[in-house]
């Protein structure tokens, strides 16, 4: 089913909110590319959208809608803390070492998870009603570019998530960047919507450079 929702359909936000907890997949619009989101700490929801995205073993982020609900998720330290009131909300994804037991499926095997708080206001509500957490990983067939609207999505992911919600094209159209935080400097692991300058400009290390 395809819909379209606005911020103040808070009763209709309400009731997917509920329904991501009980184990639904929605395609959802965010500021970088269209997400395919879930219960990060189901495990059979983890499943189904990896087998939905056709991916082998490997990482998927989860946006959250706080910092304070990062907190709860994986471990921050002084430079991670200084990176995520810098860049969120926005295209940033901090990979951290986990405090939570999560499936080997969402974190690739390891102990560590991708977070990013989006800035998007239909996003974050999402979320938000979702109890803070939802799996997003690009709504694209791995491999294959991520959509930027609902128009790019492959008709397989049409037809094997519960719901799409159609937030129109998402405003910046690529990736987040995606970072991972080693002690005292971070470690690029893949540039997207926000480049390295703006990490020097800010005098963040990054190791190698």
């Amino acid at each position: 089913m395809k819909i379209k929702l606005s911020l103040t359909d808070i009763n209709r936000i309400f009731e997917i909110g509920e329904m991501i907890k009980k184990g639904g997949v929605i395609v959802y619009p965010t500021d970088t590319v269209y997400g395919i989101g879930g219960n990060p700490f189901l495990e059979d929801v983890v499943i189904r959208i990896k087998n939905i995205k056709q991916r082998e073993e490997k990482a998927m982020p989860i946006l959250v809608s706080s910092l304070e609900k990062a907190k709860e998720i994986a471990y921050f330290n002084d430079l991670s803390l200084k990176i995520a009131n810098t860049f969120w909300p926005g295209p940033l994804t901090i990979v951290l070492k986990t405090k939570v037991k999560f499936s080997p499926h969402l974190t690739g095997g390891r102990d560590s998870i991708g977070l990013r708080i989006p800035n998007h206001e239909l996003a974050l509500k999402i979320i938000e009603a979702s109890g803070g957490a939802l799996i997003g990983t690009s709504a694209n067939i791995s491999g294959r570019p991520p959509a930027i609207s609902i128009e790019d999505l492959d008709e397989k992911i049409r037809s094997s998530v519960d719901l799409i919600i159609d937030g129109g094209k998402c405003y910046l159209g690529k990736p987040s960047t995606v970072i991972e935080v080693i002690d005292s400097k971070i470690k690029i692991i893949r540039i997207g919507a926000i480049g390295i300058d703006e990490f020097i400009k800010r005098g963040i290390p990054i190791e190698g450079i």
